[in-house]
């Protein structure tokens, strides 16, 4: 089936803000006398919020103060991103400026709220590519569900199946296949295991790579 739309995840994906996410936390929590491990964050990526919140105090009993360490954790990033920028992910503007020249329709499906979201694409210079922008901060069920996808597919005005979906984290990649979407997975800080690699059309080293696999496919 011919693609006619590019949508996009963006934390860990097109800018580099799941690293800084881990060391705010981290931070956080150590300064609680609380261990935070990389393994204790990788399975919290592209969850909502209320999720996190279920998963943390899993971690660290039912009286944490989830709200108060995120929102520490989220005042640590805006300063650190004013004070140094955020990096974009190799290839990010190179493949949104290909998805725009070949025509498709391109589109934002993130857990970031769409105000930060905007906020970090326009410093960045990335905002201006996208034609349409979802949250599942505004959605009921987050990834991994597959509503984020299924909501940004319509407003597009395609059927997922038409449109191509790139993801880095786990629970992104698992939405974007449950919806029905073509998924290319582009690790940042976890590699696709055995059930990732069952679900996904190809794995791209970069977002540079990508564009190949668009290429690859249309040749189908």
């Amino acid at each position: 089936m011919k693609l006619k739309g590019l949508i996009f995840d963006m934390d860990g994906l097109l800018i580099d803000t799941e690293s800084l996410s881990y060391e705010a936390l981290r931070l956080d929590l150590e300064s609680q006398g609380k261990e935070f491990p990389l393994s204790r964050f990788l399975p919290i990526r592209s969850h909502s919020l209320k999720k996190c919140e279920e998963i943390f105090k899993g971690y660290y009993g039912e009286d944490f103060d989830f709200k108060g360490c995120f929102d520490r954790h989220t005042l640590y990033m805006n300063r650190h991103i004013d004070e140094y920028g955020l990096p974009l992910k190799p290839g990010a503007e190179e493949l949104l400026k290909f998805g725009k020249a070949q025509g498709y329709k391109i589109a934002l499906a993130t857990g970031t709220p769409l105000d930060t979201a905007k906020r970090w694409l326009e410093s960045v210079g990335l905002w201006q590519y996208f034609d349409e922008f979802q949250s599942s901060a505004y959605i009921k069920n987050g990834k991994p569900a597959p509503d984020v996808y299924l909501a940004t597919a319509k407003l597009l005005g395609f059927a997922p199946s038409e449109c191509m979906a790139f993801e880095d984290s786990p629970n992104g990649v698992r939405s974007a296949s449950a919806a029905g979407c073509v998924t290319v997975m582009v690790p940042d800080l976890s590699e696709p295991d055995e059930e990732l690699s069952s679900l996904i059309y190809a794995c791209a080293e970069s977002l540079s790579g990508a564009v190949n696999i668009i290429k690859k496919y249309e040749e189908l």
